[in-house]
């Protein structure tokens, strides 16, 4: 009966997991990485903020050109006119039309104009290096989603061979129970180690179908495509240079130079504060033409040119609290920009560290499972020629399996570090 149950599970596992259809594409982790940069929400929402921050630039640019408007104007409407020795009064119907052209033009403002066009130019920056941010954050929500998927596949098939295993041993332990030469009890752990495999097996399963889920979620799809992905879990190591990267760091992490940038930002809006102390040269010119009919046949025309020069004398201490702000804001984003730094500095080194370790964990786990294999083939041998235990076969065989298991996790765990490390320094693919 637990048997059936299994099959039927396994078969239903298999399903949802999605065994690749024929013809199915198989994806590296370049095309991953190409999908997800252009189908991700969350960096199509980090574009979007950067052209917004564009448009903010051509915005405060526009103080440099002069503003020009058209004015018209249609008026009607009645009077009365009373003579006085007569006393007699008269109705009288009148219409005005004017038309003007107007131009105002901020002529000099003491550098307001100047360091507000750099403020927004230097925010425009910030949401470059936040977009760049997102980016290097999707990238490795993908990796970390592609190698999980690897890493179930892996785990998978470990399960398969663990079950092989088992039933292998369980059919040894019967005929052995059969002849007389093992006890009972063999046989009643045996088909207990094959239900443990088998529940191993469809949490493996369950494994990869959970790993999918989240690959396609970090990919920004809304449907399963059908693709295989190319097993590249076991990767070459790499051999950097700690001095080295602390220099690639500082210069392209991306949070790191957006708070620099930020300092910039601030340094700009406290000279704009600064000069709203100053006056403000501007000038007008207007010309325009008024006449009681419709069209204007008859006319008056006008026109006038002015300058005006406005001083700022007294504004309830708005700007005196502005500039205060602003200054408070600027040094908010120097301590901010040089904690970053060491924050920098200090994910890097541990991050490096980590990569080592990982490489390390490579080549004990390899010398692990060469050992562990060992053990399970004698432990079998001894169990098969009657001389063995069942308790000798149990524990080479849960050696085995988590010898394999950590085994592949050393080649996903140094994937992760790698990937980690190089989004500390600001590596897109």
């Amino acid at each position: 009966m637990a048997g059936r149950c299994f099959i039927l599970l396994s078969v239903l596992l298999s399903i949802l997991v999605g065994k690749p259809a024929a013809g199915a594409e198989e994806w590296d982790l370049n095309r991953c990485l190409e999908l997800g940069l252009k189908q991700n929400p969350k960096v199509i929402a980090a574009e979007r903020a950067v052209q917004g921050a564009k448009a903010r630039v051509v915005q405060f640019r526009s103080d440099y050109y002069p503003d020009l408007l058209v004015e018209t104007d249609y008026s009607r409407y009645n009077g009365t006119l009373t003579s006085t020795s007569t006393s007699a009064s008269a109705s009288e119907r009148n219409s005005q039309s004017i038309f003007y052209l107007g131009l105002t033009q901020n002529i000099y403002d003491f550098g307001r104009r100047e360091y507000k066009v750099q403020a927004s130019q230097e925010d425009l920056k910030a949401y470059g290096w936040d977009l760049k941010d997102i980016r290097l954050s999707v990238l490795d929500e993908i990796r970390q989603g592609y190698y999980g998927v690897l890493l179930a596949d892996r785990a998978e098939k470990v399960r398969e061979q663990e079950l092989e295993r088992t039933q292998l041993f369980l059919r040894q332990a019967k005929g052995f129970y059969q002849v007389g030469l093992k006890p009972r009890i063999d046989v009643t752990q045996a088909e207990l180690q094959l239900i443990q495999a088998q529940k191993a097996l469809l949490k493996a399963k369950n494994d990869i179908l959970v790993g999918r889920v989240n690959l396609q979620k970090s990919l920004g799809l809304d449907y399963s495509p059908n693709y295989t992905l190319k097993d590249d879990l076991e990767a070459d190591q790499v051999q950097w240079n700690l001095e080295d990267l602390k220099k690639e760091a500082l210069a392209a992490q991306p949070t790191l130079n957006r708070l620099r940038t930020l300092v910039q930002y601030w340094e700009a809006q406290v000279k704009v504060a600064e000069r709203d102390f100053w006056p403000r040269l501007s000038g007008t010119a207007k010309w325009g033409q008024a006449s009681k009919e419709i069209p204007l046949i008859d006319y008056t025309e006008s026109w006038n040119v002015g300058v005006q020069l406005t001083v700022p004398l007294f504004s309830g201490f708005e700007s005196r609290a502005r500039l205060d702000e602003f200054r408070a804001a600027l040094s908010q984003a120097k301590a901010n920009a040089r904690n970053q730094e060491l924050q920098v500095l200090s994910t890097l080194e541990s991050g490096y560290l980590n990569l080592l370790l990982a490489g390390k964990q490579i080549e004990v786990a390899r010398e692990a499972l060469r050992t562990a294999r060992e053990n399970l083939d004698l432990a079998q041998g001894r169990y098969q020629a009657g001389v063995g235990t069942m308790l000798e076969v149990t524990d080479a065989r849960v050696s085995w399996t988590q010898s394999e298991n950590d085994y592949i996790q050393a080649f996903y765990d140094y994937r992760i570090a790698r990937y980690s490390l190089e989004r500390t320094l600001g590596r897109d693919y």
